[in-house]
Order: structure tokens, then C-alpha cells, then sequence
């Protein structure tokens, strides 16, 4: 069939018109959802859950993080609360989630206060990876590492002591032992040979490595020390044996 030349103007110009009204519609279309999304209401934050915490409560994570009740959910960018929330030392991870329509999910992942490093004003509250919590001039009740110089301790950094190869190997004899649960009250790494005080006057004397291969061996000596109620000398720990003296060493 062959088509006039004004048939083919007239059908030119319906493309057009057609062409022109789905980019109204669409335009229309996007304009309607660009204001249901921001500025009707439906995706405004009515609920922020909270799961992880520990150290802080519920509230304090919800401060943290900067998001408020009415905010738009759109406008919240989770990267950014991620990021705010990790900036915390207490916050190893952060995990921030919409929940279409109205919420929003955070999950973080805390550090713990696991050890004290004592330094000139007072103690720095680090986790085993020796990420500095908090500073404090109180002596908590944690395992304390004594002996060691930090260089300018700052919350929310890795500890650097000029004995950089002391640290690293304290606080992961102070983790063994935890795990194996047997506690350490002090550990001395600034003699020649490191000292671990059980009590205020009874001490494991040795290398680290041989306290770690030898546990079990102490936790049975000072079990029958408790049990005759003696409370202080040295336990001299070698690589292959374990020996104990009512005299005080250190």
C-alpha cells in the first residue's frame, strides 16, 4: 500500500504527538514518585532498630549515629551513618540498612575493654588488637601490662610503645589465658625476663611462649598453692618445666 505524501505528514506528526506525550506521562510519573518519596510522609523514619550493642545502650547507638524519627529515609545515605558510627573506638563495625518503608536497621559490632596499659598519667583501656578505647587514671578491674612506654596514647588509634615487640605478644598471652580461664592481674614486661603476677606476691616467671606451652602445668600449681592458702613466691617456668619457690622475686 503507498501512502500520499500528506498521509505520511499526518502520520509523522501522531509519532510525534505520541512521542511527546509518553515524555509528559513519564515526566509526570517520575515527578509523582520524586514527591511520594520525599514529601509525603510515607518514607519518613518512624522505627530504628538496634542490635549488637553492648557498651552502649540502645539509645546512646541511636545519638551516635545521627539518625532522627521523621527523618526522610531517602535522604539518610547509610555509608555516611556507617562511617559516623565507626569513627566511635568502642564501634569495630557498622552495619546501617533501610527498612522500606519507614525504618532503619543498624548492627555494629563493638570492641571490648580487655586490658590496661599503664603509661605516665594513668591507663590506657585498649582491646586485644591494642585499639586505645579511652584514657583513665582508674585502675579497673582488668589485667594490667606494666613495663611498656606508649608513645602519645589517642583514643581510637592502634597503641605504639617504643618496646614495639612487647606488646603485641602481652596481649595475646593475656587473651590465652583468658580464654583458658586462668587470670592474670599484672604483667610485667619491663625486667629481663616477664613477669605475670596471679596475686599481688605470686608470680609466673619465664618466657611467654614457655607460660603458653605450659598452662595447664601452672593452672595445677597454683590450684594446690590456693588450696594450702599460699599467696605469694615465684613460679619459674621453663621450656619444658615448671617449678615453684616461696621466695619473691622482682
Amino acid at each position: 500500500m503507498k501512502y500520499s505524501e500528506s498521509d505520511r505528514r499526518r502520520r509523522g506528526r501522531r509519532k510525534k504527538k505520541n512521542y511527546f506525550l509518553n515524555v509528559v506521562i513519564v515526566v509526570l510519573v517520575l515527578l509523582g514518585l520524586y514527591w511520594i518519596g520525599f514529601y509525603s510522609g510515607i518514607f519518613d523514619i518512624k522505627e530504628i532498630t538496634v542490635e549488637g550493642n553492648s557498651h552502649y545502650t540502645e539509645v546512646q547507638v541511636k545519638e551516635l549515629s545521627g539518625v532522627l524519627p521523621g527523618d526522610n529515609i531517602f535522604k539518610t545515605r547509610v555509608s555516611e551513618v556507617q562511617q559516623r558510627l565507626e569513627r566511635d573506638p568502642y564501634i569495630r563495625i557498622a552495619e546501617v540498612r533501610w527498612a522500606l518503608p519507614d525504618g532503619i536497621d543498624i548492627a555494629i559490632d563493638e570492641r571490648s575493654e580487655s586490658v590496661l596499659i599503664e603509661y605516665e598519667e594513668g591507663y590506657a583501656i585498649v582491646d586485644y588488637d591494642g585499639v586505645i578505647l579511652r584514657l583513665t587514671k582508674e585502675q579497673l578491674l582488668l589485667p594490667v601490662i606494666v613495663g611498656l612506654t606508649p608513645i602519645y596514647p589517642e583514643p581510637g588509634t592502634a597503641l605504639k610503645a617504643e618496646e614495639a615487640g612487647l606488646l603485641k605478644p602481652g596481649l595475646d598471652f593475656i587473651k590465652f589465658v583468658g580464654d583458658k580461664n586462668f587470670y592474670i592481674k599484672r604483667l610485667d614486661l619491663g625486667g629481663v625476663v616477664p613477669r605475670a603476677y596471679v596475686f599481688d606476691k605470686l608470680a609466673l616467671e619465664g618466657d611467654l611462649k614457655d607460660m603458653t606451652k605450659n598452662m595447664n602445668e601452672i593452672k595445677r600449681i597454683v590450684a594446690d598453692l590456693d588450696m594450702k592458702g599460699i599467696e605469694r613466691g615465684t613460679i619459674s617456668v621453663g621450656s619444658d618445666s615448671c617449678s615453684f619457690s616461696p621466695e619473691i622475686r622482682g
